[in-house]
């Protein structure tokens, strides 16, 4: 049978796909400095994969991402449209399904892993591990723009300010990780669709319930195009039936049927929900037995150089509401924040920290709280992120010029922009020498200091999270603070020498 040429529906429906891929691009490459953050997180706040699982992690409704009710809704009257629509990284797997040109397999049970996967992320979830970062479609979308595509992206346009250092193994996890979903498509078009994507399987469950559904009415010529033409395996030809919860709304069908037997009817009538026993159990067992391994490996401080954004939310907190979705870190001028990679144990894998050795956390800037789409970095303003601590700078005696060679460098003084960094005075020979030291008071863990160290390797001022301040609620700002700063407290010549280690 000669394929027939594009309808205006299926027109439409690209055209509605490349412009919801577009405009998931553009936001991305809008949350930069000095540019508004305004909608930029959008696609996270309408998706209720994010809401439910983040909100149960958290113990706490993620009031930001309510919006993604209406997308409930929306299913509950068309159906999995958002997977066939607006999806950007469904999309995406089109166009590369396209260049690889397999044909559609009819269903299987290995599409109800998909809710084995989805009943994984809410038990672990509910037991204090989140992991949805690492199957969220939108989450994995952002993260590959972040750390794969934007940092090459701007090396091969010569984009030199743009340019910035990224973390080599957690960039290479997150291309292979985009690269096998893609692969997938060799077994079957829309594999991680149909099979894997939780997203995917919690948008089927309301789709059982739609109101609208697509169905056969009228002669059927019992063709079988329909059912090869389906790239989710949701049509079965000899039984006239059409599977809501696996139907993506792709009008593949209704595109390839001759007769037009295939149409969107109104069917309120939901379809029963079938999920295998086995798929259940190892579900829920995988879940008990990784959430219970991700906390027994999770430490508050695995490491005292584990720093954290101005702003975030106790660990415990934070690792329950982050997506790992990086979007802080794509927005980040500087370069300072970099994804972890065990820092903070398993549950911490991607999850945004501070290296103040490739860059300081800029005074003037808090665009990683606005771009922060589920409050896991609170959204300070500029005065108040000025007070929010990092963590607190020490001095390394034994490397610094200034102390162990009687050189003259306080680079980490003029570098500090909080006036955090003084002088003591010490004899030496016939005259004196001027000693950079900290004030632990007035220091935010910035890391600019780090970060402009003279010396090869690393910096002879390093920033640890001694003293680091991360509340849930209330102002950072006290007045105790204020007036320390305002009164411009003198810098104390004892200070401890050398780092502090744990």
């Amino acid at each position: 049978m000669s394929r027939p040429k594009l309808s205006a529906d299926r027109l439409i429906r690209r055209a509605i796909q490349f412009a919801f891929l577009a405009l998931f691009v553009v936001l991305f490459l809008r949350t930069r400095y000095g540019v508004s953050p305004v909608a930029g997180d959008v696609f996270f706040r309408f998706d209720p994969l994010v809401l439910l699982v983040t909100s149960i992690a958290a113990r706490a409704l993620v009031i930001a991402a309510l919006p993604a009710l209406l997308i409930v809704v929306a299913t509950l009257v068309f159906g999995r449209f958002f997977c066939g629509f607006v999806c950007p990284l469904g999309t995406t797997i089109d166009l590369a399904d396209a260049v690889i040109r397999r044909k559609p397999r009819p269903g299987s049970r290995c599409r109800n892993l998909k809710y084995a996967v989805l009943l994984f992320l809410l038990l672990s979830a509910a037991l204090g591990a989140s992991f949805i970062g690492f199957f969220d479609p939108l989450v994995i979308m952002e993260r590959t723009l972040a750390l794969v595509f934007y940092p090459v992206g701007t090396y091969l346009a010569g984009l030199v300010g743009a340019t910035r250092a990224v973390a080599v193994a957690e960039t290479f996890v997150a291309l292979v990780t985009f690269a096998g979903i893609l692969g997938l498509g060799f077994i079957a078009p829309r594999f991680w669709c149909r099979n894997l994507c939780p997203l995917g399987g919690l948008l089927g469950i309301f789709s059982r319930f739609s109101l609208f559904k697509f169905a056969f009415r009228g002669e059927c010529g019992e063709c079988g195009a329909c059912e090869s033409a389906c790239p989710t395996g949701a049509v079965s030809a000899a039984a006239r039936t059409i599977d809501p919860a696996e139907c993506i709304d792709c009008l593949a069908c209704k595109y390839r049927c001759a007769r037009g037997t295939i149409g969107f009817r109104v069917q309120p009538r939901p379809v029963p929900f079938d999920v295998g026993r086995r798929e259940t159990i190892v579900a829920a067992g995988s879940a008990v037995l990784l959430a219970l391994l991700a906390r027994s490996l999770l430490h508050a401080r695995l490491t005292s150089r584990l720093i954290r954004p101005p702003g975030a939310l106790p660990e415990q907190s934070f690792l329950a509401t982050c997506l790992r979705c990086d979007r802080c870190i794509k927005a980040c001028p500087s370069g300072c924040l970099q994804p972890a990679i065990l820092e903070s144990g398993v549950n911490g894998f991607w999850t945004p920290r501070a290296v103040p050795r490739i860059g300081g956390c800029e005074k003037n800037c808090n665009l990683c709280g606005h771009a922060c789409p589920t409050g896991a970095i609170r959204s300070l303003s500029l005065e108040e992120k000025s007070f929010a601590r990092m963590g607190t700078a020490v001095v390394d005696r034994s490397r610094c010029l200034a102390w162990e060679r009687d050189k003259h460098c306080l680079v980490c003084d003029e570098a500090c922009p909080y006036d955090a960094i003084g002088t003591v005075k010490d004899p030496v020979g016939l005259g004196t020498a001027l000693r950079p030291s900290v004030h632990a008071e007035a220091c935010t863990g910035c890391g600019a200091c780090e970060a402009r160290c003279p010396l090869q390797g690393p910096a002879a001022i390093q920033v640890f999270s001694i003293g680091e301040e991360r509340r849930r609620t209330g102002s950072y700002m006290t007045d105790t603070k204020v007036r320390q700063r305002q009164c411009g407290q003198s810098v104390p010549e004892e200070i401890p020498s050398g780092f502090i280690q744990e």
